[in-house]
């Protein structure tokens, strides 16, 4: 049997094909990574759109088989947000500069209850005494931003010692552009 001459440490120089074929090989592995990742996010994107429309899917059923009194208060549910949304829509800027200009000594506005739909708003205040509430009702009347001024009510608190008289005001808002 012959002998076998085994050479761990080789003297011969790398050869300029062999460097090529692995500088090409890395590209190509780096191009590989970068397809795969793209196709993996565009894959996700895909999932994550099919989950929506399932959820959309099983929303559409779930409307679809609820009774009449569910759609009833559905549609309740619905015009209670319209009306919200018309609430926080208003411009109150106009209406407070409004209330400012009409603004008298010896009164107290405690509430302001707009009614969008009907560009009503309601006003309850106390007053010291009757000529006040008068002084404040013809001066809302002469205020810009408020028309057709009402006193609706009015009533003296007994059970207070300095016996206010608290009364409401019903005026017409008109909305500025």
């Amino acid at each position: 049997m012959r002998a076998l001459h085994l050479d761990y440490i080789s003297t011969r120089a790398t050869s300029p094909l062999a460097i090529a074929f692995l500088i090409v090989g890395l590209v190509l592995a780096t191009l590989a990574l970068l397809e795969y990742r793209a196709v993996r996010n565009e894959l996700a994107e895909v999932e994550a759109r099919a989950g929506e429309l399932r959820k959309s899917d099983k929303r559409s059923a779930a409307i679809a088989s609820q009774g009449p009194r569910d759609l009833e208060a559905a549609a309740q549910e619905v015009k209670l947000a319209q009306a919200a949304l018309q609430r926080l829509a208003l411009r109150w800027d106009a209406l407070f500069v409004a209330l400012e200009s009409a603004r008298a000594n010896g009164v107290a506005l405690l509430a302001i209850e707009p009614d969008p739909g009907k560009n009503v708003v309601k006003l309850t205040a106390e007053a010291k005494s009757a000529e006040d509430m008068l002084g404040y009702v013809e001066r809302l009347q002469s205020a810009e931003g408020l028309a057709d001024v009402t006193l609706a009510s009015h009533q003296i608190k007994p059970s207070d010692p300095l016996q206010p008289l608290r009364f409401a005001v019903v005026a017409a808002w008109v909305k500025q552009p």
